[in-house]
């Protein structure tokens, strides 16, 4: 088979020929148990040093994603790999520690999923979800009618660590080219080689496929980079997802049209606001800052809110909802293990003249019924003078300002943990009074930094 053989131009192929062929869906972030959050995973000790630590590495791999969004698609360097395989890396030391990124080839080639319509309900749906006519929302391949999907994978890491992984869907047209070239190498190759396309499908299949994914993925890096360089510069959510539909470019427009705030609430916007979670403040006479990292590392779904707040609220926390981990498969099937979710939140006292002081509580819900199933308490207590404090339980208060006034003030300590015996929740401080250094700015400020982690007892 040859290039020519499928009914696209590869020499005139131009990104207002690919766009209207494909719909962003599915955005998705989860965080590699090898990687960042090594440190909290399993049944390993967190004290103040884990919280430190895992607080420095959120802040360099900020400083990262700040150089990487700056970078255009241009600016990557394209690596042939020994097993036929490219990628494109950005790979660059941030305090002089190795952090990067790369996309793969057959990560995107091989995501690539056709599911047969059932019924015109299901049709029906789709096009309702994408705002397409429903003439569009399938490939026919010998007289069947197939959605057809793929994902973009962006995989951040430290070292050999592959740390955080940023995902993309794209939504496949029927009647675009992206769906002209799939159908097509399905004809020349089945439906079985195809599903199989990196054992089995030949280096003028790929060149085909990705003349057409490559504009798709271009699209989808531009949203990314511009949408973490626009956070990072202290842009609100809604002008950071403006920016990135921007950025994606004019002849992409309609494709990213459904990425929205709404959409991201869930998934990326999570990942990133950890890792970008910085203070950009003016000295002030005594104003009390807690950064909080909360991480889901358990196979339920949680739900998080602030039920009796004393001093002070919580700013930038982008979902009430972080989701149950999930084990990840690569291309061929490559078992990846488990990956988890976390999500990041500033409280801060707004005033001069008090401390910060709240509850917490936590839904832990079944991720098919979303039924109830526990629900966990924590609070934190850092006063205007004096050690900050904390306190956790395994039940639900019947009333969170007595469960608030009777233990703050309990545990002046950096760790405090406890458990029903399946579960654990484990809370935390970097330190317990004074000023500390501002990593953004330098300043030095009252500023904290804690981590919750709920996870599986091991």
């Amino acid at each position: 088979m040859t290039v020519a053989s499928l009914p696209i131009n590869l020499a005139t192929l131009k990104d207002s020929d690919v766009a209207p062929g494909v719909k962003f869906d599915n955005p998705q972030s989860q965080f590699a148990p090898d990687g960042m959050i090594s440190p909290i995973t399993g049944k390993q000790t967190i004290n103040d040093g884990t919280t430190q630590t895992l607080n420095l590495q959120n802040y360099r791999m900020g400083k990262f994603m700040r150089e990487f969004s700056k970078t255009g698609f241009d600016g990557l360097q394209e690596v042939q790999q020994p097993n036929g395989d490219t990628v494109w890396v950005i790979d660059t030391a941030i305090d002089n520690q190795d952090f990067n990124f790369y996309l793969s080839q057959a990560d995107i080639v091989s995501s690539v999923q056709l599911t047969e319509v059932q019924n015109d309900q299901q049709i029906k749906d789709t096009a309702k979800q994408y705002n397409i006519d429903p003439q569009q929302t399938y490939i026919v391949i010998d007289g069947k009618k197939y959605f057809t999907r793929m994902n973009i994978p962006m995989h951040f890491g430290t070292g050999q660590n592959s740390d955080t992984w940023i995902n993309l869907g794209v939504f496949v047209l029927g009647d675009g080219i992206m769906a002209s070239a799939i159908a097509g190498i399905i004809a020349s190759f089945g439906l079985d080689a195809f599903k199989d396309a990196i054992k089995n499908l030949g280096s003028a299949v790929f060149k085909t496929l990705w003349a057409v994914t490559k504009g798709a993925m271009t699209a989808a890096f531009r949203f990314v980079t511009s949408f973490i360089g626009s956070l990072v510069g202290g842009e609100g959510l809604e002008a950071a997802v403006a920016a990135g539909r921007a950025a994606a470019g004019e002849a992409w427009a309609s494709s990213v049209e459904g990425v929205t705030s709404k959409t991201l609430r869930y998934t990326v916007v999570g990942i990133i606001i950890i890792v970008t979670l910085l203070l950009i403040v003016e000295f002030v006479l005594h104003e009390s800052y807690q950064n909080v990292y909360f991480y889901n590392l358990t196979n339920y779904d949680i739900a998080l809110d602030f039920p009796y707040k004393s001093e002070g609220d919580y700013h930038n926390l982008p979902t009430n909802t972080v989701l149950a981990k999930t084990d990840r498969k690569g291309p061929g099937g490559i078992d990846l293990g488990t990956w988890y979710n976390g999500v990041a939140y500033r409280y801060q006292s707004d005033s001069e003249f008090h401390g910060l002081g709240y509850t917490l509580r936590f839904k832990m819900m079944d991720p098919k019924t979303q039924k109830v199933v526990k629900t966990f308490s924590c609070l934190f207590d850092v006063p205007y003078a004096g050690d900050n404090s904390l306190f956790a339980s395994t039940s639900e208060p019947s009333d969170y300002s007595s469960y608030y006034s009777s233990n703050a003030g309990s545990k002046k300590v950096t760790q405090y943990s406890v458990n029903d015996g399946q579960q654990e929740i484990v809370v935390s401080y970097d330190y317990l009074s004074g000023k500390h250094k501002d990593p953004e700015t330098g300043n030095d400020l009252f500023l904290y930094s804690s981590l919750v982690v709920i996870r599986d007892m091991a």
